[in-house]
């Protein structure tokens, strides 16, 4: 007998159910990672210091993935 399924906690489902139905489905942990992608890419543009190629790289990294993680 064997159980596939995983019954998340309730910090799991705070922090990866975006669509708030209970569950944890393959979208939600991709919007989750999405997520973390964004917040170390706006580390990298704010630790930059002199907004040199990277620094606008990564500014420019952040804007366009923090707009697609809050869409």
């Amino acid at each position: 007998m064997s159980n596939d399924e995983v019954t998340p906690d309730d910090a799991e489902l705070a922090a990866y159910d975006a669509d708030e139905d209970g569950k944890i489905g393959l979208i939600d942990g991709y919007r989750a990672t999405l997520g973390l992608v964004d917040a170390e890419l706006e580390l990298a543009a704010e630790k930059a210091e002199h907004k040199g190629v990277k620094g606008h790289l990564a500014d420019a990294a952040h804007k366009i993935v923090d707009k697609l993680d809050n869409d």
